[in-house]
């Protein structure tokens, strides 16, 4: 805002403190002014009860709404960081769980997985992806990986051997013997 502005954006005027030349102030706005002392330039003084009534007031709700203003877009930006973080958050969350159940570790220790996951790495989003809305990095070590290699490197190790599901055996031979013994006999 221009304090030395003759008239605000709406057109009604502005009550400077001090203007150049009377002749710019509206006629009807004229008495408000007063020669400034000591000034041979035609400067022209708002009445200092003028300023108190008119002018005042007009700065103190500026000055509000203005703080109104500047409150609003931090806690517009505070919300929408709060909302990017949780986007992140829960597509880090569908990553690791999804792969974690692709992965074959049974429902009841997936949470127990995906907390010592979350510790061990740590996870971001590379949005530069276009489909799919980012894709999920994960960070171990110092080493960058996939989600899935996160996860298939856990299970292959003794820490995350306890979280296995059942894994199908090998068939021995005595299963290969019976089925070929159950093709011979006759029909």
């Amino acid at each position: 805002m221009d304090k030395r502005a003759l008239f605000h954006e709406d057109g009604s005027f502005a009550a400077p403190r001090t203007v150049k030349r009377i002749e710019s102030v509206p006629e009807s706005n004229r008495d408000w002014y007063l020669p400034e002392a000591g000034k041979t330039d035609g400067r022209h003084i708002l009445n200092h009860q003028i300023w108190k009534e008119v002018r005042e007031p007009y700065e103190r709700e500026v000055e509000r709404l203005e703080k109104a203003m500047a409150d609003l877009k931090a806690k517009h930006e505070t919300d929408v960081e709060r909302e990017r973080q949780a986007r992140k958050r829960e597509k880090i969350d569908s990553a690791l769980h999804s792969t974690c159940k692709d992965a074959g570790i049974p429902d009841g220790l997936m949470e127990g997985a995906i907390a010592l996951l979350s510790e061990e790495a740590t996870f971001e989003v590379d949005e530069s992806y276009e489909f799919g809305g980012g894709v999920v990095v994960a960070t171990r070590n110092g080493t960058r990986s996939t989600v899935e290699a996160l996860v298939e490197n856990f299970l292959d190790s003794d820490e995350g051997a306890a979280f296995r599901g059942k894994r199908r055996a090998a068939p021995s031979d005595n299963y290969f013997s019976s089925m070929i013994a159950g093709m011979k006999q006759p029909r």
